[in-house]
């Protein structure tokens, strides 16, 4: 269906923006593919800043594998005879 990914742009101005269809309807097409164009730009930059903040996130959270607990508990009590 050609028209999916203008109907999703849409979809997308309406639920992030509360812009009406009726008032997206009036715009000249221009105008909107402008629009379209700085919310997908937002969404991108808001992905990327997501992303590193889990990346840094991720780099500062200490490693809490268990079956790693597990091996250095029993290394302990190997070393005590």
């Amino acid at each position: 269906m050609p028209l999916k990914p203008l109907l999703k742009n849409k979809l997308l101005l309406q639920k992030n923006f509360n812009i009406n269809e009726i008032a997206m309807d009036n715009w000249p097409f221009w105008m909107l593919e402008e629009n379209i164009k700085i919310v997908n730009e937002l969404t991108d930059e808001e992905e990327k800043r997501r992303k590193s903040d889990e990346d840094a996130q991720q780099g500062s959270m200490p490693n809490f594998n268990p079956n790693a607990i597990m091996n250095s508990i029993g290394n302990i009590g190997n070393g005590i005879k």
